[in-house]
């Protein structure tokens, strides 16, 4: 069921009394969250709800009929319906997206990254066992990506920031989407490996370079010279962020699993 506002039209805060508002659409299945949600935005004067949905089903249809600028799409009906936010962007590529998510946003951008082909650089074998530790999907058509759980001004931020043509997913993790997204098309020695997937995954688990050789049986300086092209690859800048990325993706998990087999 779509409700839409019937109030006229407020402003957006701090700018011209003509400016339009960002035109929001709430496609959300549980009706308390779409009610708190609701109640955050129309709380912004530069922001507009111009309706509500509960089906997956009506997102579109409301989405052609309201035309609004970003619209907040629940993660279960993309995760029912395999695709369906590529649709939508499909069908309305000027509608920004942002998809709230059950989980980590980490774990929904990257694996917003597995599913283009273009633009990352994962070998099929690496994305076969990373699709193991993924907890969402994300497309990449989708420009914001915000857990359910965050605070209130997260999901105000991604709206604005979607609906000025930037990505929202954080400053590192927009970061990294930008790299891959504006990256050259051969993929080639840019791929991350299933080799690499193990070395961060043993760097998950608090492994120096050392004992990382010393359980892959391969040499010291091997390791390092992975460590320094994953970083290169995915655009990081220190050990500490390879950490997160094997901790947010269960990697460490995955190598102490096969240490423990």
């Amino acid at each position: 069921m779509n409700v839409q506002d019937p109030r006229p039209t407020p402003v957006r805060s701090g700018g011209d009394a003509d400016a339009a508002p960002i035109r929001v659409l709430v496609a959300l299945e549980v009706p308390f969250l779409r009610a708190g949600v609701r109640a955050l935005l129309e709380a912004e004067p530069d922001l507009r709800v111009v309706g509500e949905v509960a089906e997956a089903d009506d997102v579109l249809p409301e989405m052609r009929r309201l035309e609004p600028s970003v619209v907040l799409v629940d993660t279960d009906f993309q995760r029912s319906r395999p695709g369906f936010v590529a649709r939508l962007h499909a069908a309305r590529p000027d509608t920004g997206i942002v998809v709230l998510v059950n989980h980590a946003d980490e774990d929904c951008v990257i694996r917003s990254m597995l599913s283009d082909p273009a633009a990352p650089r994962f070998s099929p074998d690496a994305i076969e066992r990373l699709s193991e530790c993924c907890l969402m999907a994300l497309r990449s058509s989708a420009r914001g990506c915000v857990p359910k759980v965050a605070d209130p001004e997260r999901l105000l931020s991604a709206i604005r920031t979607v609906d000025a043509g930037d990505v929202a997913a954080g400053p590192w993790l927009g970061n990294m989407l930008r790299k891959n997204a504006s990256a050259s098309g051969g993929l080639g020695e840019e791929r991350i490996t299933v080799r690499e997937l193990d070395i961060i995954g043993l760097v998950g688990r608090g492994l120096e370079n050392k004992e990382i050789a010393a359980d892959l049986g391969i040499a010291e300086q091997t390791v390092k010279n992975h460590l320094s092209r994953v970083m290169k690859k995915l655009g990081m800048r220190n050990r500490q962020e390879v950490a997160l990325f094997a901790v947010r993706l269960h990697l460490e998990e995955a190598a102490r699993a096969r240490a423990d087999g």
